[in-house]
């Protein structure tokens, strides 16, 4: 039998020094779909009718706040570039001029990139709206935010969209510049910007019909939404870029958002291009 050392057992070393482990990675696989474990991963599907009409809903709203109606898309006069040069000449911008932009552009932005655009019959007979983004099962988990700083016709303040009623919400009055610097691990751009979109994701909203794999669908809806914003602002030729560089707890604070059922998980700064 040959001898054996210290030197002779990593074992040792490994357990005094264990390697890192990905969260996210963990995440990823405990979230897969296999044929043996749908069933378990992905809820039955036995929803009660308060269940689907919960989902059928599927917008926030602040009936105590005070409210902007928002032009009517129909009514603005349509872009007339086609869907192929928006489409090739969409970019990030970063280079803003500190300008107010129109509430005809932000209506445009908010209907193109999130507004009722129809509507379907459930299996219950209950009526769904539907938007112009794809969302799984349309729930449509995201709410969007605007903190407005240079709009025409519009207060400085932080706002929620009203999906159904096409209006903004106003939850927090008052410049938002300087929160939505430190919000936004200071950066300069949204000094310059008209508007910032925060994005939250309603987890529990889509949640509830496809679990934990729910979450993977969320982050999906969020994706469709921003690029919808992009190709809106590109048809207006207005200067748009993301982020993801914010601090998220400040942000939940900010909006009172509980950080888990609900959460911010996209940030767009838009104003105008600088000439």
């Amino acid at each position: 039998m040959s001898k054996i050392t210290a030197h002779s057992i990593p074992a040792l070393e490994s357990q005094l020094d264990p390697p890192p482990f990905s969260l996210s990675e963990l995440y990823h696989e405990n979230t897969k779909l296999h044929p043996q474990t749908a069933q378990e991963l992905i809820p039955s599907g036995n929803f009660t009718p308060e269940d689907l009409q919960a989902m059928s809903r599927a917008y926030k709203q602040y009936p105590n706040a005070p409210r902007i109606s928002l032009p009517a898309a129909e009514n603005i006069p349509p872009d007339s570039r086609s869907f192929d040069d928006v489409i090739s000449s969409r970019r990030s911008f970063r280079d803003f001029a500190d300008l107010d932009m129109t509430l005809d552009e932000l209506s445009l932005i908010l209907h193109q990139s999130y507004g009722i655009t129809g509507e379907m019959t459930g299996l219950d007979g209950s009526r769904q709206a539907l938007r112009s983004s794809p969302s799984a099962g349309a729930l449509y988990p995201a709410e969007i935010y605007v903190a407005v700083r240079k709009v025409t016709g519009v207060k400085p303040g932080i706002y929620h969209y009203n999906v159904p009623n096409h209006e903004l919400e106003l939850m927090i009055p008052g410049d938002p510049t300087e929160s939505m610097f430190e919000i936004c691990c200071g950066q300069e751009f949204v000094r310059k910007t008209s508007i910032i979109i925060l994005m939250s994701g309603v987890l529990k909203r889509t949640k509830l019909k496809y679990g934990e794999r729910g979450y993977r669908y969320v982050l999906l809806d969020i994706g469709h939404l921003g690029q919808n914003i992009y190709l809106s602002c590109t048809a207006l030729e207005l200067a748009i870029m993301t982020t993801c560089g914010f601090f998220d707890d400040q942000a939940h604070r900010l909006l009172r958002l509980d950080g888990v059922d609900e959460a911010v998980l996209y940030v767009a700064f838009i104003g105008r291009r600088q000439r």
